[in-house]
C-alpha cells in the first residue's frame, strides 16, 4: 500500500457531523418554515429537513405532471451554483427553489437549497398548469400551494446568509481537527506499512478460506444429493407399505410406518433446504422463468403440506383473487418459498387453527422501490403480486424480527426445542423472492400469530423471457 500523506483537502461530509448539522438546519426550518436541503460536491443529499409538501405530493399523483416534477428535482439536484448570489429554479407550478454554494478556502464543497417556497409574486396558478392533466383540479392545487410559506427574495437572502455564516464557523473548526488528524496519520506511517504487510498475509489466508468454502459447498451438495436419493426410496417404500401393497398391516404397524414416513419427509425437507441454500451460497442461483398459473401453484403447495397439517390438526385455507393473471415466474422456486412459509405456519400453529394463504395483485407502494434524494419512489413496478401466509400461532418477539431471515437461525436454539429444521427456510424464501425483484414483509405479535407477505413485481407473458435461465446474485 502507498505511504500515508497528509491530505489538506476534505469533502463536506468529512468536515461536518451530519446529525449535529441536521439539527442546525432543522432549527432554521422551524424558525422560517422553509425546507432546507444540503448537498455535497458530488450531488449527494446530506441533510433534508422536511418531507414532500402537499402540492408536490398532489402533482405526483398524475402521470403527466409526475415526469415534470422529476425534471425539476433533477435540475435542483444537478445545479452547481458558483457565485455567492442566490440562484433560483422555478417549478412549473410556480413554486421556487433558491440555492447558494458552500465554499471553504476557495474550494466548492457543496450547496444549500431552500425550498420549495411560494414566491411573493405568486398569487395564482401559472398559465397552462390546469390543462396538464384532465384529472387535475386547479382549485385543489391552488389551495395546496397557498399553504406553502410565502417568502420574498430579500428574506431568502437573509436566511441563506445566516446559514452560510453558521456553516463557515462549523467548517473552520472541523478543518482544524481534520488537518490534525491527517498529520497524526502521517506520523505513524511505518506502523501502517507493517499493518499493510499483515493485511497482505491475511488476504492470502482469506483466499485459502474462499477455496475451502467452495470445496465445502461442493461437498455439502454432493453429500446432500447422496442422502436424498436413498431417502426418497425409503419414503416411497413406506408409502407402499402403508397402502398395503406388500400385504395388510396391523394398526400398530401402520402407525410405525406412518412415523417412518413422517420423519423421512422431515429429513428430506432439511436436506432439500441444504441443497437449495448451497446453490444460493455458491452464487449460482438461476431463475427458470415460465408462464405460471399462480392459483394452481398455491394449490399444489397446499396439497404437499396437507399431510403435515392434518398431523398437526391444522386446516389450510386458500383465497386467490380471480384477477391474478398468468405470470412470468420460476414456479419451482416460488413453490419452495411459499412451501417454507406454510410449513413454518403449520409448525407454530395451535391445533384446530386455520392458516390462510391468499394471492392478489395490488398497486406498488414506497416499500416496493428505492427512493431518490427528495423522497420520491424510483422505478417502482406498476403492480405487485402479493402472496400472504397468515397464522394465529405463537408469533415472534419484537426483538427477533431482525434476525429471522439469517441462515441457520432458530428462534428456539436450545437442544430441547420442539420444532426441528436447519434454520434455512426463511433465508431461502428471502433469496428466492429477491431474485424475482421482490421483497418479503412480516408482521407479528407474540402470542397472536404472524403474517408473511411476499410481494413480486408483476411480469405477464411477453414481458419476460419464458423458459430462459436468468442468473441472480446470491
Amino acid at each position: 500500500m502507498d505511504p500515508v500523506e497528509p491530505v489538506l483537502y476534505a469533502s463536506l461530509s468529512d468536515l461536518i457531523d451530519q446529525g449535529t448539522f441536521g439539527e442546525v438546519c432543522r432549527s432554521f426550518y422551524d424558525l422560517f418554515e422553509v425546507p432546507v436541503r444540503v448537498f455535497d460536491g458530488e450531488g449527494n443529499l446530506l441533510v433534508e429537513t422536511s418531507h414532500t409538501l402537499s402540492p408536490c405530493a398532489y402533482l405526483n399523483r398524475f402521470e403527466s405532471t409526475r415526469s415534470r416534477c422529476t425534471v425539476v428535482r433533477s435540475k435542483v439536484k444537478m445545479a452547481t451554483p458558483e457565485t455567492p448570489e442566490l440562484e433560483h429554479i422555478y417549478c412549473f407550478s410556480g413554486l421556487g427553489y433558491a440555492m447558494a454554494p458552500i465554499s471553504f478556502q476557495n474550494e466548492l464543497l457543496g450547496k444549500i437549497v431552500l425550498g420549495p417556497y411560494r414566491p411573493s409574486g405568486l398569487d395564482r396558478l401559472p398559465d397552462g398548469v390546469a390543462d396538464m392533466d384532465d384529472d387535475l383540479d386547479p382549485g385543489t392545487l391552488g389551495d395546496k400551494i397557498s399553504d406553502v410559506r410565502r417568502v420574498s427574495s430579500s428574506a431568502l437572502a437573509r436566511i441563506m446568509n445566516a446559514m452560510r455564516a453558521v456553516i463557515d464557523v462549523i467548517l473552520f473548526s472541523s478543518h482544524k481537527s481534520h488537518i490534525t488528524n491527517q498529520i497524526y496519520l502521517a506520523s505513524v506511517q511505518e506502523s501502517y506499512r507493517e499493518m499493510s504487510e499483515k493485511n497482505r498475509k491475511l488476504e492470502a489466508v482469506y483466499e485459502e478460506m474462499k477455496a475451502f468454502e467452495r470445496l465445502k459447498a461442493n461437498f455439502l451438495a454432493m453429500v446432500s444429493h447422496e442422502l436424498r436419493t436413498p431417502l426418497t426410496s425409503i419414503i416411497g417404500y413406506s408409502d407402499m407399505l402403508f397402502e398395503g401393497i406388500a400385504g395388510d398391516l396391523a394398526e400398530e404397524q401402520k402407525q410405525f410406518v406412518s412415523t417412518i414416513k413422517a420423519k423421512g419427509d422431515e429429513l428430506l425437507g432439511i436436506i432439500s433446504s441444504i441443497l437449495d441454500f448451497s446453490q444460493i451460497d455458491s452464487g449460482h442461483l438461476v431463475l427458470e422463468l415460465a408462464e405460471t398459473d399462480v392459483e394452481a401453484l398455491l394449490r399444489q403447495t397446499i396439497e404437499r403440506n396437507e399431510p403435515s397439517a392434518r398431523r398437526r390438526g391444522v386446516r389450510l385455507s386458500l383465497s386467490a383473487d380471480p384477477d391474478v393473471p398468468r405470470l412470468e415466474l420460476d414456479p419451482d422456486k416460488i413453490r419452495v418459498a411459499v412451501g417454507h412459509l406454510v410449513d413454518n405456519a403449520i409448525k407454530f400453529s395451535a391445533p384446530e387453527s386455520v392458516i390462510k394463504i391468499s394471492a392478489r395483485v395490488v398497486p406498488s407502494t414506497s416499500q416496493d422501490g428505492d427512493e431518490d434524494g427528495a423522497g420520491f419512489v424510483l422505478m417502482a413496478s406498476p403492480d405487485m403480486l402479493e402472496i400472504a401466509v397468515e397464522d394465529r400461532g405463537a408469533g415472534i418477539r419484537d426483538g427477533e424480527l431482525e434476525r429471522i431471515f439469517s441462515p441457520f437461525t432458530q428462534l428456539d436454539d436450545s437442544s430441547t426445542r420442539e420444532h426441528g429444521g436447519a434454520g434455512l427456510g426463511l433465508a431461502i424464501v428471502k433469496h428466492y423472492v429477491e431474485a424475482h425483484g421482490g421483497r418479503v414483509h412480516v408482521k407479528s405479535r407474540e402470542g397472536e400469530g404472524s403474517e408473511f407477505t411476499v410481494r413480486i413485481p408483476v411480469t405477464e407473458k411477453g414481458g419476460g423471457r419464458s423458459g430462459g435461465g436468468i442468473s441472480s446474485p446470491s
